[in-house]
């Protein structure tokens, strides 16, 4: 399991800060290319970002009996701080509190507090952030973006998230379509 850091220990670098969710991290792994994620989204706009996932998505990754091996690049965080527990809170009830939810309201409680992106891919989830002023993106944005800074070719975006698929990650684009819909939706 990566090293548990807390916010005051971390290192920030100046860019942007993505928090995850379990799926996209979860068909990584899957798909054996949790390195390649990393290097999809280690920077935006040639600045390096920082990764943060919480302990709670950690445990529904070993849930599914996958090693969390290779996911040194995230900052593990717990949610336990007075603001980050009373968001916590709003967050199980925006997400039904259901336990399956567990992972997408820490990682939307800790973005809330923190200013950061969440990186989430159930639509469900992603509406009750936006319609909370939460931003929010899908991996597949995140992919868009790299490609569209430069620093990944459409080819190696269309394998990836072609991998992802073949794990069972429900995207909004069938094998092979990943270009066309980032066009589509104007990520591209």
């Amino acid at each position: 399991m990566p090293a548990v850091t807390t916010d005051t220990e971390a290192t920030v670098p100046q860019g942007q800060t993505l928090v995850w969710d379990t799926s996209p991290l979860l068909h990584a792994a899957r798909a054996d290319k949790v390195d390649i994620l990393a290097d999809i989204a280690a920077q935006w706009r040639g600045v390096p970002r920082r990764h943060v996932t919480t302990a709670a998505v950690l445990d529904e990754i070993e849930h599914h009996r996958l090693p969390v091996a290779g996911l040194d690049w995230l900052e593990v965080v717990h949610v336990d701080g007075l603001d980050e527990l009373t968001a916590l809170v709003e967050w199980m009830a925006r997400v039904s509190g259901q336990k399956s939810n567990q992972g997408e309201a820490t990682v939307l409680a800790w973005a809330e507090v923190h200013g950061a992106v969440a990186v989430v891919d159930d639509l469900d989830a992603r509406r009750a952030a936006r319609k909370a002023g939460l931003e929010v993106w899908g991996a597949l944005r995140v992919v868009a973006e790299s490609v569209k800074d430069g620093r990944t070719t459409e080819y190696a975006a269309t394998v990836f998230v072609d991998a992802l698929i073949d794990t069972g990650a429900r995207y909004p684009c069938p094998r092979g379509g990943f270009v066309a819909w980032a066009k589509q939706n104007s990520l591209l």
